[in-house]
């Protein structure tokens, strides 16, 4: 609903909108840099950049956050290339 702020403010930049069992940030909504207090994001948090539209993940540890921009992580292995298809028939050449 528009209007509507389930985030906990806990900044004048940050707010957190879920948080662990821990009591660790798991997702919250930032708008500007993302922030590093220790003891405050749990690994894998994400964050929201609401001045830039981009999505961050912490992939350090609650203790030291280091957030890392969504999709700019190391690619996985290539998959196994296809076999390759039938080179096709050759047709009768008729009567000469």
């Amino acid at each position: 609903m528009i209007g509507s702020n389930f985030g906990v403010p806990i900044s004048t930049v940050t707010n957190v909108w879920f948080s662990g069992q821990d009591g660790l940030a798991l997702l919250v909504v930032c708008s500007g840099a993302c922030e590093t207090q220790a003891s405050t994001y749990s690994k894998g948090c994400l964050a929201i950049r609401t001045d830039n539209g981009t999505l961050y993940q912490n992939t350090g540890t609650s203790a030291s956050p280091s957030w890392t921009l969504n999709g700019t992580g190391a690619a996985g292995a290539t998959g196994p290339t296809g076999p390759g298809g039938s080179t096709g028939y050759t047709g009768y050449t008729g009567h000469t």
